[in-house]
């Protein structure tokens, strides 16, 4: 059976929680507890407050250990909302059912679940996944099931995601896991796993990687291999594994590829395979130990044991 309480239900939720925050604030229309289950139930406008972090929702269940008399769990539910406001920051979480663990610090969102970082009223991050984890004390967060990441000028999707934010809550890594994919000013990469370094601005893609990038005038350079690596800063792209290039007319393959930047310029303009490598454009077939490609003026370079297939035009 469950006993009405008011005051006695807010001490003991306080009581419970003193070892794991400085201060508390519980707010709802009625409270219940029920000594069987080791439960509290918070009903309507539900507010919890414990340092800087706020959650609201319409319901809520307290699950209380009953060795200690301490608050395990907080699960809030009906479309909760959580915000926490830090060094002129905003991040926030919204979820069909949240829970929060007060030891660890941790947050589980299931159902719909929305995670934003606002800065100056604007919102820098924005996570959308099936389900996600949030970690105050690591400040990482997990996310599973048809992830959407927005965070400045990059998108990403992927089947799971792991974000790693600073305690500024600035985005510091984003690891994403299956069909992962990535779009950045007109260019898309995917693969089975990407990596990007935010500090760094650096991006590792493995397994199936696939990189459509958009030139200035508007062309394409389409790239595949096993491996890539992109450093966003030296604008400079390196394959590997079953490397192979396409642009315009011209299709090659070969072990590794380095793509530099004009170094007036600072576009990318100069794929260089190095390693037994091949090229093919109208028609011709080049081999050579290492082949260069120009996009700027276009243009391509062979070196090393050259060999030139060309068809027979002249009908012999």
């Amino acid at each position: 059976m469950k006993k009405k309480t008011s005051i006695l239900v807010a001490s003991l939720l306080i009581m419970s929680l003193s070892a794991y925050a400085n201060s508390l604030t519980v707010e709802s229309d009625t409270q219940e507890f029920n000594d069987t289950e080791h439960k509290i139930y918070l009903e309507g406008n539900v507010k919890v407050k414990t340092g800087d972090i706020n959650v609201l929702s319409p319901r809520a269940v307290v699950d209380i250990d009953p060795k200690n008399n301490k608050v395990n769990n907080v699960k809030f539910k009906d479309n909760a909302y959580t915000y926490q406001m830090q060094d002129g920051k905003m991040h926030e979480i919204k979820a069909q059912i949240l829970e929060m663990s007060l030891l660890k610090k941790q947050f589980s969102a299931d159902g719909n679940t929305i995670s934003t970082i606002t800065e100056k009223g604007k919102p820098v991050v924005i996570i959308t996944a099936d389900k996600q984890e949030y970690n105050k004390n690591t400040g990482v967060m997990k996310a599973n099931g048809n992830v959407n990441i927005v965070y400045k000028d990059v998108e990403t999707f992927s089947q799971s995601a792991l974000v790693d934010l600073t305690k500024e809550n600035d985005v510091k890594r984003i690891q994403l896991i299956g069909n992962a994919q990535l779009h950045q000013s007109g260019s898309k990469i995917s693969a089975n796993k990407l990596d990007y370094d935010n500090m760094k601005q650096e991006a590792v893609a493995t397994g199936n990687v696939f990189t459509d990038i958009t030139t200035d005038d508007n062309k394409k350079i389409k790239v595949w291999s096993d491996y890539q690596s992109y450093d966003k800063k030296a604008n400079y792209m390196s394959a590997s594994g079953s490397t192979k290039i396409q642009y315009e007319d011209y299709t090659a393959t070969g072990p590794k590829l380095n793509v530099y930047p004009d170094k007036i310029t600072k576009k990318l303009n100069e794929a260089v395979f190095v390693g037994r490598s091949k090229i093919e454009t109208k028609g011709r077939t080049i081999e050579a130990d290492r082949i260069v490609i120009t996009m700027n003026p276009k243009d391509f370079k062979a070196e090393g044991n050259v060999k030139s297939v060309i068809p027979n035009i002249g009908g012999m």
